[in-house]
């Protein structure tokens, strides 16, 4: 791999307890359109019908809350049409907090397991300002969700900054990844242990294998004969699934 290969595609991979309370937060509080359910597993995206968020559904009898910070911080998702913000701000009715750009709204929200949500437009987030003053936002007659958005930023706690960005600065890869140096019991147990991030999908432009697991040779990989992908994990115990855009 090299500095120049390129992550066209993040997708998070969540474990949830309650999949019908979690689906109407995404759905509604934050625009997305389920695209399928299978199992455990529920594929939610936009209206391009791209995959960009997974959530796993896992009983309490296999999994529960976590102690402490959780491994995730916050997801940023940057929206293509500011306009269908507002239309989010009108019928959800979970946000935290809202602020005003010069492209338009943005929001913060908590999913119902405690997951951090922030939702912009703007080429510049530094231009963001928190209101108290909430204006009334309209209905949106034919809105359905949003037509594209991204997963911009994933921040994730850690116990050691310093070695989680030298272990990821390691794979040579753009990743959207940021780290918050935190204190906390789950921060490295194994990802089918809490409801907590679990899985981190990486599709990528240029896709050597070969060269790619050469990157982790002191990690347990799983790599099929196909060699269409390659699975590891890093320090947190978090998966990381790695395949050809």
């Amino acid at each position: 791999m090299t500095t120049n290969d390129q992550i066209i595609k993040t997708v998070p991979v969540l474990k949830v307890n309650n999949r019908r309370l979690n689906l109407e937060f995404y759905c509604r509080t934050l625009g997305m359109k389920n695209l399928l359910e299978e199992g455990a597993i529920v594929s939610l995206g936009d209206q391009t019908k791209s995959e960009k968020l997974v959530i796993e559904e896992s009983p309490s009898m296999r999994t529960r809350k976590v102690e402490g910070p959780k491994k995730i911080a916050q997801i940023t998702l940057k929206v293509v049409d500011p306009k269908e913000i507002e239309a989010l701000l009108h019928q959800a009715p979970q946000i935290h907090q809202i602020y005003k750009g010069k492209k338009g709204y943005a929001f913060t929200a908590i999913s119902p397991e405690g997951d951090f949500f922030f939702v912009h437009a703007e080429d510049d987030v530094a231009t963001l300002e928190a209101i108290s003053d909430l204006p009334v936002f309209e209905l949106q007659e034919h809105f359905v969700g949003l037509t594209q958005f991204h997963i911009e930023e994933i921040v994730l706690h850690v116990p050691n900054k310093a070695k989680a960005e030298s272990y990821y600065q390691a794979i040579s890869l753009t990743l959207p990844l940021a780290f918050k140096e935190e204190i906390g019991p789950d921060l490295l147990v194994n990802n089918d242990i809490t409801w907590d991030l679990s899985m981190l999908k990486f599709s990528v432009e240029s896709f050597d294998v070969d060269e790619l697991s050469g990157l982790f040779e002191e990690r347990d990989l799983f790599i099929p004969k196909s060699k269409k992908f390659l699975l590891t994990t890093d320090d947190s115990r978090i998966e990381l699934w790695f395949e050809k855009a």
